[in-house]
């Protein structure tokens, strides 16, 4: 991810550091959106735990 977010930034380096006079919405550069995704495609695909089960035994009075 930090690699294309580097790739981006050294092509075009206007598209991620937006203008701030007049102030506008920024565009959103494909390459820097697609490699955030990507950056986060492992927190949708990981299947989620198991629920802990609890082993121990409760002592008797």
């Amino acid at each position: 991810m930090a690699a294309l977010l580097a790739l981006a930034a050294s092509r075009d380096p206007a598209a991620l550091h937006p203008g701030v006079v007049p102030l506008v919405a920024p565009t959103l550069p494909l390459w820097p959106a697609a490699a955030v995704l990507v950056g986060l495609l492992p927190a949708f695909i990981t299947p989620a735990p198991e629920a802990a089960t609890d082993t121990r035994k409760e002592p008797t009075s």
